[in-house]
């Protein structure tokens, strides 16, 4: 250690190396400022949106919509909502690739939250372009079990 430093540059030395160890939000804790911002309407159905990062993941930033009306990205290692009226509802992600069970038909009820996985296989079509993968993606509807393990490891983000 340097002998010239005070204990106030020591002091800041320490509270910055600290940061770097907080833990991001768990799910109830991101799902309880969301609900303090914004709770859900009367008669709406919550919608969570997430997609987890693997480091094999392709960059992209596919388009969430329902009913093809779009409603934010999926960027990998973030998670949105929305607040949709109760109905029948077609959930699809944009994609390079197309491919089986890509897209998902739900019926929700009002006050119901449902957990929407956007799931990646940066494989399935290779790009002409060499080690660029292009992303063919899912949508999958979890269990609140699953969705509760997978998106403490994601940051809430506005979807747009």
């Amino acid at each position: 250690m340097n002998p010239t430093m005070s204990r106030r540059q020591i002091a800041g030395m320490v509270a910055l190396f600290a940061g770097f160890w907080v833990a991001p939000p768990a799910v109830a804790q991101v799902e309880g400022q969301a609900a303090a911002v914004s709770q859900t309407a009367p008669g709406a159905a919550r919608f969570w949106f997430y997609r987890v990062f693997f480091p094999e993941d392709s960059g992209g930033m596919p388009l969430v919509s329902v009913n093809g009306a779009p409603i934010g990205y999926a960027l990998a290692g973030t998670s949105f909502y929305r607040d949709i009226p109760a109905g029948y509802y077609h959930l699809t992600v944009a994609s390079e690739g197309l491919d089986l069970y890509q897209s998902q038909q739900v019926a929700v009820a009002p006050g119901q939250e449902v957990y929407v996985k956007i799931a990646s296989l940066p494989s399935w079509q290779d790009s002409a372009r060499g080690r660029q993968r292009d992303g063919t993606y899912y949508v999958m509807l979890v269990s609140p079990r699953l969705a509760s393990l997978e998106m403490p490891v994601t940051r809430y983000a506005s979807g747009y």
